[in-house]
């Protein structure tokens, strides 16, 4: 949490830095769709194989953009998420089946590049890290609820800017195990399919 807190206070300071015309500050809210991408898992004596299929979730945050140079800006967001899950676990010829919440603080650090400005309608480009860190976690399987407390991921996707309204569709790919557990060999990695749209309230 006091990472989460430095980071935020950064943002805010560069926000306060710019002038009115180089920033923009707004609003967002979505939808998303999330699977756990299992690797290096090894069976044992209790545990057969794991499988995981993506279910929904949402997301509501704020976002800031700072203009950079030319068409490339920077868009640092703050979101709280919550992913869920379907993992089912087999063992001894049977299985369970646990639906597993994710709640998280999310923070994209994205470059925006403007594609194409049609004056009413411009369509832009992100991509960049997310710091990820988790609030709480809920399973229906007790052993397998270990998780890192934060994590690594990288957002890449495109969207529509209409007057002060914005609407984007981005992938996020895991790039760190979030599993840490200690009685089983099984490596976990978030794929999200995000939706979002938001509304900015002043700048740019």
């Amino acid at each position: 949490m006091k990472k989460l807190i430095v980071i935020v206070a950064l943002i805010g300071i560069v926000f306060t830095l710019n002038a009115q015309d180089r920033i923009a500050v707004g609003l967002k809210a979505g939808f998303n769709s999330t699977k756990i991408k299992i690797s290096d898992f090894t069976s044992s004596d209790n545990l057969d194989d794991i499988k995981n299929n993506a279910k929904s979730g949402f997301l509501f945050g704020a976002y800031g953009k700072v203009r950079l140079i030319g068409s490339l800006s920077f868009q640092p967001e703050l979101y709280y998420a919550k992913k869920t899950s379907e993992l089912k676990a087999y063992y001894n010829g049977g299985f369970d089946v646990s639906q597993n919440d994710f709640h998280t603080w999310d923070i994209p650090l994205l470059a925006n590049l403007q594609l194409l400005d049609l004056s009413v309608i411009k369509v832009y480009g992100v991509a960049g890290p997310v710091a990820s860190f988790i609030a709480k976690t809920k399973t229906d399987i007790p052993e397998l609820d270990e998780y890192k407390k934060a994590n690594w991921t990288f957002q890449a996707g495109a969207g529509v800017q209409i007057w002060r309204l914005t609407a984007d569709v981005r992938y996020e790919w895991g790039l760190s195990d979030i599993s840490d557990l200690a009685d089983y060999n099984i490596g976990q990695k978030t794929d999200v399919l995000t939706f979002s749209v938001g509304y900015r309230l002043f700048g740019l």
